[in-house]
């Protein structure tokens, strides 16, 4: 018999056996309930599905039995596919249910064959946990070969941080460099390489400012961005392992994954010894991220097992509809279903679990949609969630809009809170069972592990555009990872493997020309094959055509700038100035360096004569010499000055950000500032529009983004909880944007040293900058230097902290934002 695809039975040669299979597939998928007839069929087709040779077929096999098994609790048919397909976990689950054991005439736990399945099986254990075949063999792949370059590709929940810590375990004395997208991902990073207890690492680098050119051995973990300033500063240093987390970020062209394709580029040119490790969830092809150029060989593992099979349903509440389908992937069919929840709120009431994640794509929509949802749910008596709004209020205000929805087990999530916040927040929402709901964007695609148990997507974007299909399958991969589906014996463990994807359509969260049916087609069609879309120009797939070629040519100069002979090139540009390589090194691309370098440095060396050569000491100073030295040089006419930094052309933006950066140098607190944010915007004439970045419900007329608001119309609760996330905002676009020009005319030095410290520290006192430089907060290290010094070590720039300093906070009654910052720096042996 000629093999079996889902194009051919879709045939219409096979339209009477077709049927069938629909008729008796709805009915695992409804409440519809299985005759007799019905089950002979449906294990006869899974029979049938599973002896293909086609991986589509076999995955529709196990699909159809493991939805027979949860709507039967029938798992003979789930257990021996298991066994034969190799996912071992399921199969040793369903012999060892407590609820629900195998029929003992099927499976005798004294019989010699389930003993010799037994002992198989024990063969994938390690430790607790039970191996798939593939997760098996994609262990002793890393293992053995850890000192190549390998590119491994596995979806979430496939242990991608114990090959981390597994490579710094068996790489003793070398020099390791884990390179991660976000600062949220580096802390947590850095948490589990420090409570792994690694014998030989005595540091972690975090920070520029802690490496010291004479490391011969020691783990770094930074975002690139960090690491490029090592490079710069140190033209010697290169690794023997580079390990680059979510490693499919190489594939976008924005300015951030341009500079990671840098770093690896200069990393390779440095040492052909370096063994980089590309660690990803999902990527079409491991050769997509082949550098230009790159001359390395790279061995490859993908995972593609198929374990967990999400069931898509799409509720309908636009423009007084009420409508509900289940998408099946497999079949491309939308199944009508009955709706009995009125409203979209009440529809999640009715489906949520006790762990449910609800995406947004704007943080604005995270925070309106949370405080709604919190509005229809009753006060939580809980001591923990007690402790933490009171923890949380005294560090933020009272009128925190995060307490409100605390108090009624609601959580939210994004970038617009501070790292503290964001922290508490995972971790209340990871150990209180009284909260339910998280509302989050794609703050948690990379890398944050929580427990989720149902996902409604609320908005299917992600930025400007729809997630992409590797995206969504990334977001919802994260619903019931493998340690919470397979940490009990019971049936309902089986039936996390179907975890419910909910896409809700409401006229006020989504655009009205949204086509669902064909988002879900597109993202999650078994039949659209994956294809990488590489748009980087770092990288071997993107075709360099008129539309980039600036750009290539562009990071091309300024890698071969940096690192002479890496592009193999002679007839590259050379700045001629030393403002011009410190702006190259810091990745200023808003600028035309080679069209502006001579002026920059006139304009510099103007400021210095016109001041008798005394350096910049006050803020106000400094914002004025950023704007005429370098903002001024920026097309009004580009988007990076329309979005961000040509802001600074207005005289009242440069008295801003210094006022903002001289509250910072006198340690104001965040109430504090939240209270001179609202004075600032109290003293401003009545129709004076501010800008609040994604904030706004206006625009200017020469404008089209609606990025202002009148704030003297918002109520007082309103402001408040608008200043906490704009100082979140600014402290960032200080700290990412402005900082660059800081640190250039610091290394100028054109910057008195102790108010550059001060601008960079809040302090000038050595210690606490050292401690600071270790990865704490200048708040916390104040705190560690007062109070518990006789448990902190100095030698050298090296910092050693007792262990016993958690007991010591804990005992002391230290809140859990100081306690939980110690813990990300100091190892805990508990």
């Amino acid at each position: 018999m000629k093999e079996l695809t889902l194009r051919r039975i879709k045939h219409k040669s096979f339209s009477e056996q077709y049927s069938i299979l629909i008729s008796v597939y709805k009915k695992l998928f409804t409440d519809e309930m299985l005759l007799e007839s019905d089950v002979e069929k449906t294990l006869s087709m899974v029979v049938l599905f599973m002896k293909q040779t086609d991986e589509v077929m076999k995955r529709l096999g196990y699909r159809m039995a493991l939805a027979y098994g949860i709507k039967t609790n029938d798992f003979r048919p789930l257990y021996d596919i298991s066994l034969n397909s190799g996912v071992i976990p399921i199969a040793a689950l369903i012999s060892n249910l407590e609820d629900m054991p195998l029929d003992s005439g099927y499976y005798n736990k004294d019989s010699f064959l389930t003993n010799m399945v037994d002992s198989y099986i024990d063969n994938f254990r390690n430790g607790k946990i039970v191996f798939t075949e593939q997760q098996y063999v994609l262990n002793a792949f890393f293992d053995n070969n850890i000192k190549k370059t390998t590119t491994i590709v596995a979806p979430t929940s496939y242990g991608k941080s114990e090959l981390i810590i597994s490579a710094i375990e068996k790489s003793k004395n070398k020099m390791i460099c884990i390179v991660v997208p976000s600062k949220a991902l580096l802390a947590q990073t850095r948490k589990r390489v420090l409570d792994a207890g690694i014998g030989w690492v005595t540091k972690i680098v975090s920070h520029p400012e802690m490496h010291n050119s004479e490391y011969t051995s020691s783990v770094y973990i930074l975002t690139q961005e960090r690491l490029t300033r090592i490079l710069n500063q140190d033209l010697d240093v290169c690794f023997d392992i580079v390990i680059i987390d979510e490693a499919h970020n190489l594939l976008s062209k924005d300015n951030r994954n341009v500079l990671l394709a840098s770093v690896i580029s200069i990393l390779k040119y440095r040492s052909t010894e370096t063994g980089f490790k590309f660690l990803t969830p999902f990527l079409a092809d491991a050769e997509s991220l082949n550098l230009r150029g790159g001359n390395y060989e790279s061995k490859n593992y993908k995972v593609n097992e198929y374990v967990k099979s999400e069931c898509i349903y799409i509720a309908n509440y636009m423009a007084g509809n009420k409508s509900l389908e289940f998408y099946d992937h497999f079949l491309g069919e939308f199944i009508s279903l009955e709706n009995k929840a009125e409203d979209y709120y009440t529809y999640i009431l009715m489906n949520a679990e006790k762990k449910n994640l609800i995406y947004f794509n704007r943080p604005k929509h995270i925070q309106s949609f949370a405080k709604k949802l919190a509005d229809k749910l009753p006060e939580i008596r809980s001591k923990v969630i007690d402790v933490a709004i009171k923890e949380i209020a005294s560090s933020t205000h009272e009128q925190y809009l995060l307490l409100y929805c605390l108090k009624r087990g609601v959580l939210y999530h994004h970038g617009s809170m501070n790292d503290a916040m964001r922290n508490y927040t995972e971790y209340l929402y990871r150990t209180c069972d009284e909260i339910k709901y998280l509302v989050s964007n794609s703050t948690l695609l990379e890398g944050v592990n929580l427990p989720v148990q149902k996902m409604f997507l609320l908005s299917i974007k992600k930025g400007l555009g729809n997630l992409k299909p590797s995206q969504f399958k990334n977001l919802i991969g994260r619903v019931n990872r493998f340690s919470e589906v397979f940490s009990s014996n019971k049936v309902n463990s089986l039936k996390m493997l179907m975890p419910e994807i909910h896409i809700i359509a409401t006229d006020e969260y989504s655009r009205a020309d949204s086509n669902f049916h064909s988002f879900c087609e597109k993202v999650m069609g078994v039949e659209k094959k994956d294809k990488d879309i590489i748009e980087n120009v770092l990288l071997d797939g993107t075709e360099i055509t008129d539309k980039n070629k600036y750009e290539y040519e562009s990071v091309m100069t300024r890698l071969e700038n940096l690192e002479e002979g890496i592009t193999g090139v002679n007839d590259i540009p050379r700045v001629k100035t030393k403002v011009g390589l410190k702006l190259l090194e810091n990745n200023i691309s808003e600028i035309d360096i080679f069209d502006c370098e001579f002026e920059i440095e006139e304009k510099l060396s103007k400021f210095l004569n016109e001041n008798k050569n005394e350096k910049i000491s006050d803020s106000n100073t400094l914002m004025y010499v950023i704007y005429d030295a370098f903002i001024s040089f920026i097309d009004s006419d580009s988007a990076s000055g329309r979005n961000s930094l040509f802001r600074l052309k207005s005289d009242k933006a440069q008295t801003f950000y210094a006022m903002f950066l001289d509250w910072n140098i006198e340690k104001a607190p965040l109430p504090v500032m939240i209270q001179r944010f609202i004075r600032y915007w109290d003293s401003l004439p009545a129709q004076t529009p501010v800008f609040v970045g994604s904030w706004g419900d206006t625009k200017k007329e020469e404008m089209h983004r609606v990025v202002f608001t009148f704030i003297k119309l918002k109520t007082i609760s309103e402001k408040i909880n608008l200043a906490i996330v704009r100082i979140k905002e600014e402290e960032d676009f200080f700290d990412y944007v402005i900082f660059r020009f800081i640190d250039i005319l610091n290394e100028l030095e054109l910057i008195e040293e102790n108010f550059y410290k001060l601008a960079k520290y809040g302090t000038t006192s050595k210690v606490v900058i050292n401690l600071i430089q270790n990865g704490f907060s200048r708040g916390v290290s104040e705190m560690l230097l007062k109070d518990y010094h006789h448990l902190i070590e100095f030698n050298g720039d090296n910092v050693s902290i007792s262990p016993k300093i958690h007991e010591q906070l804990e005992g002391n009654g230290v809140g859990f934002l100081q306690r939980y910052e110690v813990s990300l720096n100091v190892i805990n042996p508990k």
